[in-house]
């Protein structure tokens, strides 16, 4: 049971902010204020412009202080339940690298203007620490401490699955009874000269806007944000009186082990991963009534994803990606259209797909517009590079199976 949600979106901060944006069908995506772009092929990002919460001990580092403000806003709103014996699950991606300290850490293995590898794999030792900005964990263990959580820690790395996969796992973790209650969630920032760098080399970013499943998609904007939710398990949260938002009903998930990048074309592990999360739900395909869809807006990632979305729910039930309202949060994506999907379960709305103007005959109904259709179970799509993928299914307050 989801009984509270802290999230900051391109919207702003707060579940309402994102709710009204996306209910509305308007985009986020402005031009982009963190850095100059200095001639890269980039005029538009999705950065949240709102107050965040102060991180000392992880300076430079925005994706700390989104976090903590997330987790802040999410156990306020499930009404600060007793933690003490919670467990804290967060997806990550990258550390944040300052210029500094790319000069600290790569500049030792250059000679003569090239990266010396052998110098590298010399320096590997089993024994030796690597900086702690390197560290993803981090953020997870300072989460635990702030909000006095004295149960499991675990931190995904699965890139842009990650947020979607702490969800998971902790959801898993809940129903195994390990823990009563979970703070679960992801968080990223990768709008800094070197994150955006990274996706023009790979030939992922648009240069202009996202345009998920539209003939002229090329690619995606880059976004920041995180979400965090306090699972609870459902008896425990029905005694204390809790507000329900939405419940975890199932989660799959696959690795397509095909290329570093690029997805299996007929979406091979997308749909394992889609019919895995059923069958953790125990539940038909046709109980799905929406697809909130990985949909970054490349031409081979979307027309893989539709080939998987019809193999395994069919081509009629409608589709729609939030990437062109908020960007691509990487790690933290599959956390933030998680926290899209509970608040249309639990408002009876569903979400469109800023940015499509002239759908790409992919084979599947892909919405543009938003509508007031009260869908009762969502299914949410999370990939990430190496093929790693994660699909949630999220069921209104009220969802019981028949």
């Amino acid at each position: 049971m989801v009984t509270g949600v802290g999230v900051l979106s391109a919207f702003g901060r707060g579940p309402n902010l994102l709710e009204q944006g996306l209910r509305a069908g308007r985009s986020a995506l402005a031009p982009l204020r963190a850095f100059p772009p200095l001639g890269l092929p980039l005029q538009v990002a999705a950065e949240v412009d709102a107050p965040l919460t102060d991180a000392p001990d992880f300076p430079d580092d925005r994706k700390a202080s989104l976090a903590f403000a997330a987790v802040d806003d999410a156990v306020a709103a499930a009404g600060a339940p007793a933690l003490t014996r919670a467990g804290v699950w967060l997806g990550t991606g990258l550390s944040t690298v300052t210029v500094r300290e790319l000069n600290e850490d790569v500049m030792p293995y250059v000679r003569d203007g090239k990266l010396d590898r052998v110098a590298v794999d010399a320096d590997l030792r089993r024994d030796r620490v690597a900086p702690r900005r390197h560290l993803p964990e981090r953020v997870t263990a300072a989460v635990a401490r702030r909000i006095g959580a004295l149960g499991p820690q675990e931190t995904s790395f699965s890139a842009c699955a990650a947020g979607a996969q702490a969800i998971a796992n902790a959801a898993w973790a809940i129903r195994r009874g390990e823990v009563d209650i979970a703070v679960a969630g992801g968080h990223d920032s990768m709008i800094h000269p070197l994150g955006v760098l990274s996706f023009i080399v790979l030939g992922a970013l648009s240069p202009t806007t996202c345009r998920p499943f539209d003939h002229g998609r090329d690619g995606f904007v880059i976004g920041e944000g995180a979400a965090m939710f306090v699972l609870e398990e459902e008896s425990a949260a029905l005694a204390r009186g809790a507000t329900i938002w939405a419940r975890i009903l199932g989660a799959g998930n696959s690795t397509d082990a095909y290329n570093a990048t690029a997805p299996h074309p007929e979406g091979a592990g997308a749909a394992l991963s889609m019919r895995r999360a059923l069958l953790d739900a125990r539940l038909p395909a046709s109980v799905v009534q929406h697809v909130n869809a990985h949909g970054t807006g490349t031409p081979l990632g979307d027309a893989a994803e539709a080939n998987a979305i019809r193999q395994v729910i069919g081509a009629e039930v409608p589709v729609s990606s939030i990437k062109g309202a908020v960007g691509h949060c990487i790690a933290a994506a599959g956390a933030v259209e998680a926290a899209a999907c509970v608040l249309a379960a639990r408002g009876g709305w569903s979400f469109g797909t800023a940015g499509l103007s002239d759908p790409a005959p992919l084979g599947v109904n892909a919405r543009a517009e938003p509508a007031e259709d009260a869908p009762q179970v969502l299914l949410s799509n999370s990939f990430g590079f190496g093929g790693q993928n994660t699909t949630l299914l999220i069921g209104a307050p009220g969802f019981t199976p028949s």
